[in-house]
């Protein structure tokens, strides 16, 4: 899904809200995809904040903060 290029925030967002709704014990594939992107700087994460902000996803900014500090 995610390679090799910068990303558009919403598909990044769309995999988040798919981790953030996922069972806890179901997230290890998605928490590694989602990781990677951000390590891999694959995904602007101030523009990813931005459009949290802009369409109301506070509970998602708490779930990429926390993918953010591991």
């Amino acid at each position: 899904m995610f390679e090799e290029q910068v990303h558009d925030p919403k598909l990044f967002i769309a995999l988040l809200r798919e981790f953030h709704d996922a069972d806890p014990t179901a997230r290890g594939s998605l928490a590694n995809t989602l990781s990677d992107a951000i390590v891999a700087k694959r995904v602007d994460l101030a523009a990813v904040r931005q459009v949290l902000l802009d369409t109301g996803g506070a509970d998602l900014m708490e779930t990429l903060d926390r993918l953010v500090d591991l």
